[in-house]
């Protein structure tokens, strides 16, 4: 383990404190996702600025402003936090994974506990059934012992069966990371208490929820999105063909990582997920952990990638329409040195008046039923990207209320 003390994340160059507690505050507020978030820092330039705009963007469509927590609710929580040796990560300090934050879709916010610096060293995911057999698991832990002493970082969900393995097989090298459904204050499956406790103080533990949040149904594609997102490459031992495995598997593919599978035997229906994809050449047969090795060793280190709101925005909001010219800034360190830009001037005009013909074309798709982003596009005259950015105003002004697979509907 490094030697720094592991609950105090590498800061943003030039990011002052002041705008760090703002944007965990911005970051923690309920109904500010991702694409909210980035949003807002890509039109306001700061999450200071983003917050005090937003009472008067509540009033222009006539919903209740959001609920910011206060500055000592957030001081409470980094307390009880560093008392645990854990901590925030937002994705523009520079301990954030620099993996996952080269993918468009990264968490604006994470709780880390243990060693932060395993989030940026070459790694491998390795998932699986819950129900794996006796010999899997014990393949399991023989493959990710031998990775983790050759210099990888093995990632899995601290589930039952294969991840579990995993996780116990490189514990030892004290080179592994579990990706959690809940806080870091939950454990699931309660028999994992030890082992999440043992990766707390050896590995790390990472997770997009607060302390207290009890882990549920609904968080687990988040936590196979950062299981995926965090890896270089995802090795599959008994995945069945309808499993939450094949699901970190797509996303792995879909983040353009390695796919590897462990053949398994063609009568027992835990094998048959991966076999199809080994069958259709989808994923990498391995039967030595060396196989990765070999595979993985010629694959660039990532980039370091600009949180979102460092970018200039795609389409420039008809909303902000009143606004001056002058762009936000596109760094922390460029926006200490700026003068602040004060908040957009709002229309007079309230609630569904103030939008737009394609706004007021995609409110007439929805429903209190979902839909999906492409669903949406395929009804109006309008492109994916165009969509998606219109959602993304609405969502910012309560018109639409985005769910966490990421599907729209109307507000409840």
């Amino acid at each position: 383990m490094s030697g720094r003390n592991e609950s105090a994340p590498l800061p943003e160059a030039g990011l002052t404190t002041t705008e760090r507690l703002a944007r965990l505050r911005l970051a923690r507020t309920k109904g500010i996702g991702t694409a909210t978030f980035s949003r807002l820092m890509g039109l306001y330039g700061t999450a200071e600025q983003a917050i005090a705009a937003l009472p008067a963007r509540a009033r222009l469509s006539d919903r209740p402003a959001p609920a910011v927590p206060s500055i000592s609710q957030l001081e409470d929580e980094i307390s009880w936090l560093e008392r645990r040796g854990a901590s925030h990560l937002l994705r523009s300090d520079a301990a954030y994974p620099q993996l996952l934050a080269a993918l468009p879709n990264a968490p604006v916010l994470l709780f880390a506990q243990g060693n932060t610096d395993l989030l940026s060293t070459p790694s491998l995911a390795i998932v699986g059934a819950r129900n794996a057999s006796g010999p899997a698991q014990k393949l399991t832990e023989d493959f990710a012992a031998g990775l983790a002493e050759a210099g990888l970082t093995i990632i899995s969900g601290l589930a039952r069966g294969i991840d579990g393995a995993a996780h116990r097989g490189a514990l030892p090298s004290g080179r592994t990371i579990a990706a959690l459904p809940g806080g870091l204050d939950i454990t699931y499956p309660p028999e994992h208490a030890r082992l999440q406790a043992d990766i707390g103080r050896q590995g790390c533990l990472i997770t997009e929820y607060p302390p207290g949040m009890p882990a549920n149904s609904r968080h687990f594609p988040h936590r196979n999105h950062l299981i995926a997102g965090l890896a270089r490459g995802c090795l599959l031992v008994e995945a069945a063909r309808r499993s939450g495995t094949l699901i970190t598997a797509r996303l792995a593919v879909t983040f353009q990582r390695l796919l590897f599978a462990i053949p398994g035997f063609p009568g027992d229906p835990r094998s048959s997920g991966g076999n199809d994809l080994l069958k259709q050449n989808r994923a990498i047969l391995v039967e030595r952990f060396q196989d990765i090795l070999t595979a993985l060793k010629d694959i660039p280190p990532p980039d370091r990638a600009l949180a979102p709101w460092g970018r200039p925005p795609s389409r420039q909001p008809s909303l902000f329409t009143h606004m001056t010219d002058t762009p936000a800034p596109r760094t922390a360190e460029h926006a200490a040195s700026t003068p602040a830009m004060p908040p957009a001037p709002m229309p007079p005009e309230t609630g569904e008046n103030t939008h737009g013909p394609d706004e007021k074309n995609i409110l007439s798709l929805l429903a209190h039923t979902p839909s999906t982003v492409d669903e949406i596009a395929s009804r109006c005259q309008l492109s994916i990207s165009e969509v998606a950015a219109i959602l993304i105003e609405l969502e910012i002004n309560g018109a639409v209320q985005r769910h966490g697979d990421g599907q729209i509907t109307l507000p409840s």
